[in-house]
């Protein structure tokens, strides 16, 4: 396979950055923190930066492998906290939380935070210029991911305001309430704690992949 062409990259890059901005539903917040990033199902210790996955025409997700060639960094990021937009089926299956709404949002809070992330030149490297894709691409029917980034920790917190909590069809007894004092306001009353004893990844950036860097001729 040819070598890249490098400047097309960042081209189609930043085209594709901005259609995805622009191709955004209105109505949904941007996250404060981890813009772009999307939960995992359930914390886990796989899935690092590297792993490639795909999704079939039924929407079915299967872990194809993790690319060991595929080198991650980590940095440790201290404590984020921000808001953070969910779906429906994300509340379901990270919280057990059942909302009748189809997008929460949510103050989060995560600490002691490890980020690990996977560099530009050495992906295009593995994936294109040794055509490691093409081991990996093998069902035309199905849709191929990369995780670029994810996002560890020992402590999480999801914190509602009552509106959202007025939602709930299911799971309102397992959050815990603060109660104001007098002349105090609370905006996210409502939280739900999640701990474990080793860090777990709560998050992932993904990128699609192909045959093609970017779609590249």
């Amino acid at each position: 396979m040819k070598r890249l062409n490098y400047q097309k990259t960042i081209i189609v890059l930043l085209l594709a950055a901005a259609s995805a901005i622009f191709g955004q539903d209105e109505n949904v917040p941007q996250n404060s923190i981890l813009k772009n990033f999307e939960p995992f199902d359930t914390p886990r210790t796989n899935c690092r930066p590297g792993t490639v996955y795909r999704i079939d025409p039924a929407g079915i997700n299967y872990l194809v492998q993790d690319v060991s060639a595929i080198r991650s960094n980590t940095s440790d990021d201290g404590t984020l906290i921000g808001q953070m937009t969910f779906t429906h089926n994300d509340m379901l299956k990270m919280l057990n939380l059942n909302f009748s709404s189809e997008y929460i949002t949510a103050e989060v809070e995560i600490q002691g935070v490890e980020r690990e992330y996977t560099e530009q030149t050495n992906v295009d490297y593995v994936l294109w210029e040794t055509e490691k894709a093409e081991e990996l691409i093998v069902d035309p029917k199905s849709k191929y991911y990369l995780i670029r980034e994810a996002v560890s920790s020992k402590n999480v917190t999801f914190r509602f305001d009552s509106p959202t909590v007025n939602s709930l069809v299911t799971g309102k007894e397992n959050l815990k309430e603060k109660k104001a004092r007098d002349g105090e306001l609370i905006d996210f009353p409502f939280s739900i704690q999640k701990t474990f004893k080793n860090p777990k990844r709560l998050f992932y950036l993904k990128q699609e992949i192909g045959l093609e860097p970017y779609g590249a001729e």
